[in-house]
Parts: structure tokens; C-alpha cells; sequence
């Protein structure tokens, strides 16, 4: 690994000849060459998703050897990824990163894609299935578990140190939304949460971060619509596993307040 492909290094480039463009975690190689060679595991039951360019199935192996979530990504712009890494590289050589942060997420077993003349036609991830999760969309407005406040309290109080610990390596997240955050809770009762989805991450230099923190900050907030109390307590669980922030829990305030993305402001704090 070198300057300009190490996962938490500012200097990295997504360039694709400082990558691999195949890779198998080890131990791993069987289960990954059996998805390759069996298509019809990718049936429509067990889709889990299907939008942009994207699908992701459930699939289970046969003789109780694993269950993975097999991402498939479409090259919409092929032509752009002519040097550039695929969308899958980009959330393999992410993942590697959260994992030095020790930031739980899900685990990465092989990536790969499908090249002509250096166009990318095609690309795949697969990842380890975290069983017994579900999402923190159920916490947004019509969310299942929506009125369930001491759920719903766990887990933004869980998320907060997370995004500190990126912003505190210079790392930022850039889709830190609910749909993008698993959680579940272990036979103690506890709640644990994962981290999945990671592509559209990246390493900023730290003089470049205050616009990336209140972006990623901004998020999840702006999803979940909590109330102004419950925010104050994520800006502030924020702020205690991130002193070093750039701004103060005031300014942090001020700043959501009138923060403006894709031509809209929401107030998170609330009155």
C-alpha cells in the first residue's frame, strides 16, 4: 500500500491501476466463485433492492456456507470510469478505511467488474449478510418504530460517536442517511449498529472539513425529523467524541439552522 492508495490517507486517488480490479477476501474464494457461477441465486425473490443503477439480492449458500448481500451496479457513464474506480472499488477501498477507524459495518468477501478496452460495463460487491438488522428509515416520520422515542433516542446516540470518529480522520461520509445505517438489538437487549452503502465516502484534509460536517451531519438529522431536544442531544454526543470540531456546539446550532441543500433549509433544531 502506498501514499496515494492508502484508505486513510488525504492523498489517495481513485485511480484504478493503484487497485486491484478483482479481489477475494481469503478464506472466501469458494463461496465467491459459486455466486459467480450461479446467477439464478440473483432471482427477483431475493432482491432487496432496485434503483439507480443498482440492485442488491439476499443469497443464501447452499449447506449452511454463508448468507451475503450481492450488490450488481450498472455502468451508467461507463466512459467516465475509464481511469477512475468503479462504484464497488470505491466502497471496498471505503470499508477498508472504516474498519482501521474501527467503525462497525459490514463485512466485504469480494469485489469485482467487467471491463472492455478499459469501459466499464459492469461491477459487483459482496458482502458478508448482517443477520437480524433492519434500518433506521424506521425511525423517520411513517417509520415502523417511529413512536418507539427510546429506540429511536439509542440509536442516534449511537450514530453520533461513529461520524465523529470519521470527521475526527478527516473522513466524510456523503450519504450518512437512515436507509444507510442498520441496527439491531443483541440478546441483552442491547443495540448495536452497522454502516453499509460507504462508496460515495472520501478523505478530505482536516482545513477542508467544516462544510463536510455539517453535511454529514445535516443528513441524518434532516431525515429523521427529530425533535429539537433530540437533536441538541446528537449535537452534543457529537461534540463530546469530537472536541477537536471545528465548531462550537453554538455554532454547530446556527450553522443547521439555516443550512442549504439541493435549493431547500430544513431546521433541525427546532424551535
Amino acid at each position: 500500500m502506498n501514499l496515494f492508495s492508502n484508505p486513510l490517507s488525504p492523498w489517495r486517488l481513485p485511480l484504478r491501476f493503484l487497485y486491484p480490479a478483482n479481489w477475494v477476501s481469503e478464506g472466501y474464494e469458494e463461496q465467491t466463485s459459486y455466486m459467480l457461477n450461479h446467477p439464478e441465486l440473483r432471482q427477483k425473490e431475493n432482491m432487496l433492492t432496485d434503483s439507480s443503477g443498482k440492485q442488491v439480492w439476499k443469497i443464501s449458500l447452499p449447506g449452511n456456507s454463508g448468507v451475503f448481500a450481492y450488490k450488481h451496479c450498472e455502468g451508467k457513464t461507463p466512459w467516465r470510469y475509464i481511469f477512475d474506480l468503479s462504484h464497488p472499488a470505491r466502497e471496498w477501498r471505503n470499508y477498508q478505511a472504516i474498519y482501521r477507524m474501527n467503525i462497525p459495518a459490514g463485512k466485504v468477501v469480494a469485489y469485482g467488474e467487467e471491463r472492455c478496452c478499459g469501459i466499464l460495463k459492469s461491477s459487483y460487491i459482496i458482502t458478508e449478510f448482517i443477520e437480524n438488522t433492519r434500518n433506521g428509515c424506521d425511525f423517520m416520520p411513517g417509520g415502523k418504530y417511529r413512536d418507539s422515542l427510546a429506540e429511536r433516542k439509542e440509536f442516534t446516540r449511537l450514530l453520533a460517536p461513529e461520524l465523529a470518529k470519521m470527521h475526527k480522520h478527516g473522513f466524510f461520509h456523503k450519504a450518512i442517511h437512515a436507509r444507510n445505517v442498520l441496527y439491531r438489538n443483541t440478546d441483552s437487549g442491547k443495540m448495536e449498529i452497522f454502516l453499509i452503502d460507504v462508496a460515495r465516502c472520501r478523505i478530505h484534509f482536516k482545513s477542508k472539513m467544516k462544510s463536510a460536517v455539517l453535511f454529514d451531519l445535516y443528513t441524518p438529522l434532516r431525515d429523521l425529523q427529530l425533535t429539537g431536544e433530540e437533536n441538541l442531544a446528537f449535537i452534543d454526543e457529537y461534540r463530546k467524541h469530537f472536541p477537536e470540531c471545528p465548531f462550537s456546539a453554538e455554532e454547530l446550532v446556527l450553522h443547521l439552522k439555516s443550512f442549504h441543500r439541493h435549493g431547500k433549509t430544513f431546521d433541525v433544531i427546532g424551535e
